[in-house]
């Protein structure tokens, strides 16, 4: 113990401050944790310093750490961190972008190549001591939450994980189950803010405080913006119009000396065009002496990129105007040589307002003096639906910086169609409690499949977050339904008619239940009579002949039944409808029982019948033989991301054959690239326009692969290989069938590609 307090003291001397109380425990807990450490705490609050801890004890015994992070942004931000602090030769990267030094003793990559590595590459991980999970929470992400489990699952036993996340309400309910995959796990909560949070309504741009000092609601604040409501109401049309304006918001925290800030805009066109706005109307924020440093900046950023390429693309990216007068965008579309350079120069307090999206508040350090939510609706993936408490705190959590502010400031510009009482619902909301999003795909079965049995990747998919939150769950059901059994027994008692039992009135009610279903039958039949006999002659006699005999068949039973029950001893009973009224209870009882066993006996198999589900597909389409891919199936358990199986058979196919690497580029960009059909950054502009027909040919043929209801047969002559024409037959439903998507909803194919959130 006197070896390991030397090392938490030697750690603590390499800092330029004293470790706060809830990083010492969380250190502490690292060393005597079985499988490691959950630390749960507010954005900026320090709880990177646990894995830095981590790296520390790693390097002293000359092993390996792994910090992995949702968003290659993050990646690479903590990978110049890390070269500042340990020098070049220590840190490697790992991105879907970068490949440096990946055989470095400290290697920060996405939590996607650690899952990659952990199926393709396994023996890399035998002198890893740590592995750092940074934004757990992720694991309430859909679709990408599914990654986080299959690690805390599958990485080796002498692995101890680090994991860090936004203050959640279950966080518990996590340790507990990555304590039973990992063989124990410590826990540190931590829920106050380094920096003071205030909270603004921005109303018809104009600031006011969302709450008083003493916590409570500010009355004058929402008496304002209900006389907004009441207006939009009452002159039909006001609600489509905006309550703030952009640059009287930007005046209004220059006013109140909250800049530099985050103005955040839920997609990538409004970033756009809100630099556009302020470059029109030539807003500047910056000094003389700003100016120079931002020039420097931007100098040394272009000396660095040696291809002229690059070169010439940075030029034509960057504003350098803008950039002078210090506003810029960050958002997932940018060059990282771009994003760099804006995180480089905001934390540097050169850029005073940055026109970022959401992407920006999770874990990239650049946190400002104030934050703005230009709207409270964000678009999921499917449709507009007001932020969540979770989603607010993150965005909020970026304002005030830490040893330079003493209160950081948080600002939501209302708007007319959102109501004042739901956003104090959502600001006071209880903290974001984490449900797991798992899914099994195509992907994850087909590596499970080559590395495991069918009964050991059944067993795997038993281990996971959503099925260990589905047991508990089951134990909850299971209360309640012990409580339905009791009452069912005490209602069964106390049937007092010596005459007429339960029995008796269970087949009154089977015998209604049959001509309640008779009558139903007749009604459609009869239905469907009158529609044949409206819509002309043909085969209409032999069709009313077939419906007339069913009916009639129908009511010969129905009276036969009646008569069954009228001689019951039930119906000659002086308590008839007492006895009914009472039989009913038992009887919604028994259903409400039913159905709560039938619910849990599902749920408890839930994983593993997707499991099948999905390998029986892959069975009948040929990446499965035996329980094991085939040689189509290998290839497609490398191809990571939710068009896995589209992609695979249009590379088994030959459709990519005979393209440019340009024309190639294009067609991954509609396979991978994101889709969120946000509300005014797509237009009806008519048909797909395509770069050149080779492109526009490959588009269908893919499309294609998801509909599975025609056969095509297609010409293909390649603008670029024209001595090669090629004439393709596809029949989705002969020897192949269209691949259905393992979501629970499906969505058509487009050219956009999938929804996918990096």
């Amino acid at each position: 113990m006197k070896a390991i307090e030397t090392l938490v003291d030697e750690f603590e001397e390499s800092l330029p401050f004293q470790l706060d109380p809830f990083q010492r425990e969380a250190i502490d807990k690292l060393e005597r944790g079985r499988g490691g450490v959950l630390v749960s705490a507010p954005t900026s609050s320090g709880k990177t310093i646990v894995a830095e801890y981590a790296i520390f004890r790693a390097l002293s015994e000359k092993a390996k750490v792994l910090y992995t992070t949702p968003l290659k942004a993050l990646s690479n931000q903590k990978y110049h961190d890390f070269v500042r602090a340990y020098g070049e030769g220590m840190v490697g990267l790992v991105t879907g972008e970068n490949t440096i030094n990946d055989d470095a003793p400290v290697v920060v990559m996405t939590t996607e190549i650690l899952r990659n590595l952990i199926y393709e590459d396994p023996a890399r991980l035998d002198l890893v001591r740590y592995v750092v999970l940074d934004e757990v929470h992720y694991i309430d992400d859909f679709p990408r939450g599914s990654v986080w489990e299959e690690i805390v699952i599958q990485a080796p036993q002498t692995i101890k994980l680090v994991g860090l996340s936004a203050t959640i309400g279950n966080y518990r309910e996590i340790a507990d189950w990555m304590a039973e995959n990992r063989g124990g796990m410590e826990t540190v909560f931590h829920d106050v803010r380094p920096v003071e949070l205030k909270m603004w309504l921005a109303i018809n741009n104009r600031f006011y405080p969302l709450f008083k000092e003493d916590g409570g609601i500010d009355q004058k604040t929402w008496s304002k913006a209900a006389q907004e409501e009441e207006a939009s109401y009452r002159i039909g049309g006001y609600k489509r119009l905006p309550s703030n304006d952009l640059l009287h918001v930007i005046e209004e925290l220059r006013r109140f000396d909250m800049l530099p800030a985050i103005y955040f805009i839920f997609s990538r066109r409004g970033c756009r065009e809100a630099l556009q706005r302020c470059a029109y109307h030539e807003l500047d924020l910056t000094t003389a002496a700003e100016k120079e440093a931002i020039d420097r900046v931007a100098a040394e950023r272009l000396q660095g990129l040696k291809d002229q390429d690059e070169e010439a693309l940075f030029r034509r990216m960057v504003d350098a105007r803008l950039l002078r007068r210090g506003m810029a965008e960050h958002h997932a579309g940018l060059l990282p040589y771009h994003k760099e350079m804006v995180e480089e120069l905001f934390q540097r307090g050169l850029i005073k307002v940055v026109f970022a999206t959401e992407t920006l508040s999770l874990g990239i350090n650049m946190p400002a003096r104030g934050v703005v939510v230009s709207s409270f609706t964000k678009f999921d993936g499917v449709n507009f639906s007001t932020l969540t408490t979770g989603e607010l705190t993150q965005l909020m959590g970026r304002a005030g910086r830490r040893g330079i502010d003493v209160i950081g400031h948080g600002a939501i510009l209302k708007e007319a169609d959102v109501e004042v009482g739901t956003i104090y619902e959502v600001a006071m909301g209880p903290t974001l409690v984490v449900e797991s999003k798992f899914l099994p795909s195509y992907n994850m079965a087909l590596n499970l499949l080559r590395v495991y049995t069918p009964e050991e990747a059944e067993a795997l998919m038993q281990r996971s977050f959503g099925q260990f939150q589905k047991r508990l769950a089951e134990a909850e059901t299971g209360e309640r339904l012990k409580n339905v059994r009791e009452e069912l027994a005490d209602i069964t008692r106390m049937w007092d008619d010596p005459d007429i039992t339960i029995e008796d009135v269970r087949q009154y009610y089977k015998l209604e239940d049959r001509r309640r279903a008779i009558r139903i039958e007749l009604k459609r039949l009869r239905r469907e009579g009158g529609a044949q006999h409206r819509g002309g002659r043909g085969r209409r006699g032999r069709a009313m002949s077939s419906s007339g005999r069913s009916s009639q068949r129908l009511e010969v039973e129905a009276k036969g039944l009646l008569e069954r029950q009228r001689k019951l001893k039930l119906v000659r009973s002086p308590r008839f409808g007492e006895l009914l009224q009472r039989y009913g209870e038992i009887r919604a009882l028994q259903q409400e029982l039913e159905r709560g066993q039938r619910e849990v006996t599902g749920q408890m198999d839930e994983y593993p019948r997707k499991l099948r589900r999905l390998s029986k597909i892959l069975d009948e389409t040929g990446f499965l033989a035996r329980n094991k891919p085939t040689d189509k199936g290998l290839f497609a358990a490398r191809v990571y991301g939710e068009n896995t199986i589209l992609v695979t058979e249009a590379v088994w196919l030959g459709w990519f054959e005979g393209l440019t690497a340009e024309e190639l580029c294009a067609v991954a960009v509609m396979l991978a690239a994101e889709d969120r059909e946000r509300r005014g950054d797509r237009q009806n502009h008519g048909p797909r326009r395509y770069p050149t027909p080779a492109i526009a040919q490959t588009a269908r043929l893919i499309r294609s692969l998801t509909s599975g209801s025609r056969t095509w047969s297609v010409s293909w002559t390649n603008p670029t290989c024209a001595s090669r024409r090629t004439t393709t037959s596809i029949s989705p439903t002969a020897g192949r069938r269209a691949i259905p998507s393992t979501e629970s909803r499906s969505r058509p194919m487009s050219t956009s590609g999938t929804r996918s959130r990096r």
